[in-house]
């Protein structure tokens, strides 16, 4: 997106007068025209968003475009504002009414009613499955209500490109497949076609008619960038990684000391191979070893390959800065098995692409500093963001009470959500009223046996304590901090209170002395995979979409920059990590500070307005 000066106008947000789209003026006039079919209230919400849209833009409704995807893309659903709602879920309303105003004016709600009122054979299909959803006593074949939606949903997109139920064959529901615009979308292609051959078990003539001949049998096509490392050279591979990440071998203690975690090693070798392989570079399957994959040749296809799958979106690509750092953990890598490493040096050093990956690994990245920026400078955003362990407590109680009034499937529905949620309170109470520590660090946190790392007091008025040895830290020095039982943000009460209600409903799991245990593996702490995808789902629906958990460090550490400035030791020794890499991170809420400083500076003197 691009400003002229000269003509005022962004381009690439479109122009009614050049471009001839239609606008959010056109909206606004299609909301007050007599061929709208909505009501009066409902009109006046969807103009009362439209304008907020416009002025939150900062540009008139003519000069605006009416596109439902360029308008997600300024107001994405990973972020949150103040400006669009007092609330995460008024925010979300308003997203919705805009979206839902843009797609009436445009016609595309009136597409999809025609399309859901066409009498075909996907509306034989959706009426028989309505009946026997709909029956009471048992039948050889049952389905649920909710498996219409997938149905209708399929529906929709094979209407788009008038493909009817008996032509689908597994090239015709290929196709099906990637025409669906979203994820959900694709889930319901293939959940609404495997319905389909179940359908095949019913004696209803009405289906039977307009079955295909042949069982689809469609699988989900796999991923395009998943490629095999053959088995003898992801052996040498992991040789090679061993070799660099073992550290000197000490004559003293007879064992390797220093070492570093392999994972970064290997992570960064096989993205090599694989992108190699993708880029023709190479075959693996021809490969006698590794070492010639590293060849000059192979990492200029590379990053070639890279770059342009960065540049056109492709599938498996990624960004600068995560290239960049997959090549520098070449270096060792190669170094320490005896390799020449004189062409990852120059690529790192005369690369362009590469070099704008290393400015961005020495910044916040613009989310990250726009979420900073906002609990620094607003206060009811920094009182929610310390106190979101209290928020999804909230929510926690309020599954477990509606567990309490229903029974069956949907008790346990509302169970399992409170364990989501009770979790993710722990975990931000710790967060906040302990330390902010590494997510790998916290779930491996235990409270039991003589070396347990978390205690909780035995007492109301007892103060908590949580320590992680240093085999567990990044930087190897043990982490030591209290949880003060009378803190304003009532952290060690949510713990407590997790210990107590949430925990137990894991199951039988005495034995396992995790804080955080896993779900069905007895005995190991709950997987950073299950905790992440359970945290994202809990954090946006209170309010902060996008907040991942390194965050806590981020949130925390730029509150006490801006509220204690120069004083690097209180950040370092908060967040674990040393002086120079706090003043890397957020040495720009100092400067703002300063600049703002400096312009008070100029009008100190001056006389105050009237």
């Amino acid at each position: 997106m691009t400003f002229n000066p000269f003509e005022d106008s962004f381009q690439g947000l479109g122009d009614k007068a050049t471009s001839g789209a239609k606008t959010l003026q056109d909206v606004l006039e299609w909301l007050q025209c007599d061929e709208c079919p909505l009501n009066r209230v409902t009109r006046r919400t969807y103009s009362q968003a439209v304008r907020k849209a416009a002025r939150l833009i900062g540009r008139t409704p003519d000069r605006i475009p009416a596109s439902k995807a360029q308008f997600q893309s300024m107001f994405p659903n990973r972020d949150y504002a103040r400006s669009w709602g007092k609330t995460f879920c008024a925010a979300k309303r308003w997203k919705r009414n805009v979206s839902a105003a843009i797609n009436g004016a445009t016609g595309i709600i009136a597409a999809q009613k025609e399309r859901r009122a066409r009498r075909d054979d996907w509306a034989t299909l959706l009426a028989v499955l309505q009946e026997i959803a709909e029956k009471e006593r048992s039948s050889p074949f049952e389905i649920h209500p909710k498996q219409l939606i997938c149905v209708q949903s399929c529906a929709d997109t094979a209407r788009k490109l008038d493909v009817r139920i008996t032509d689908i064959d597994r090239d015709l529901a290929l196709c099906l497949y990637r025409a669906a615009p979203t994820k959900a979308a694709k889930d319901a292609v293939v959940e609404a076609l495997c319905l389909i051959d179940q359908s095949r078990a019913m004696t209803d003539r009405r289906v039977e008619s307009i079955l295909p001949a042949q069982p689809i049998d469609f699988v989900r096509p796999e991923r395009v960038e998943q490629v095999a490392i053959p088995a003898p050279l992801m052996q040498e591979l992991e040789t090679w990684v061993d070799l660099a990440s073992w550290g000197r071998w000490s004559i003293t203690d007879n064992a390797f000391m220093g070492g570093v975690s392999p994972t970064p090693y290997l992570n960064a070798a096989k993205k090599i191979l694989t992108t190699a392989e993708r880029a023709d570079s190479l075959k693996l399957a021809e490969l006698f070893t590794i070492a010639s994959a590293f060849d000059e040749r192979v990492l200029v296809a590379v990053i070639q390959f890279l770059r342009d799958l960065y540049k056109n979106n492709g599938a498996g690509a990624i960004t600068p800065r995560t290239a960049r750092g997959y090549f520098e953990c070449l270096i060792p890598l190669l170094e320490r098995n005896g390799e020449d490493t004189s062409s990852v040096r120059m690529i790192l050093k005369t690369d362009s692409w590469l070099k704008a990956g290393r400015r961005s690994r020495t910044e916040m990245s613009p989310h990250v500093r726009s979420f900073c920026r906002n609990v620094v400078t607003d206060m009811n955003a920094r009182i929610r963001f310390l106190s979101l362990h209290i928020q999804l407590r909230k929510k926690a109680i309020l599954h477990l009470e509606a567990a309490q009034m229903t029974t069956g499937r949907e008790a346990e529905r509302h169970l399992e959500k409170a364990r989501r949620f009770g979790t993710c309170a722990a975990f931000a109470a710790l967060e906040t009223d302990a330390i902010p520590a590494r997510v790998s660090s916290v779930l491996m946190t235990t409270f039991r046996g003589s070396a347990a790392w978390l205690s909780l007091g035995h007492r109301k008025a007892d103060d908590g304590r949580i320590t992680i040895p240093p085999a567990f830290v990044k930087n190897r020095k043990p982490i030591f901090a209290t949880i003060s039982a009378t803190s304003r943000l009532r952290g060690l009460e949510t713990l407590r209170w997790y210990e107590k209600v949430i925990r137990p409903l894991y199951g039988d799991l005495q034995d396992n002395v995790h804080f955080f245990p896993a779900v069905q593996k007895q005995g190991r702490p709950l997987p950073y995979a299950t905790f992440k995808s359970w945290w994202s789902d809990c954090a946006a629906e209170c309010g902060f979409p996008g907040l991942n958990p390194h965050m806590f460090r981020h949130g925390q550490a730029s509150i006490l920059v801006a509220e204690n400035p120069g004083n690097w030791s209180l950040v370092a020794a908060r967040l674990g990590d040393t002086e120079a890499v706090c003043r890397d991170n957020y040495a720009w809420i100092d400067h703002e500070k300063l600049v703002l400083a400096g312009q008070q500076e100029l009008t100190k003197e001056l006389p105050s307005a009237a």
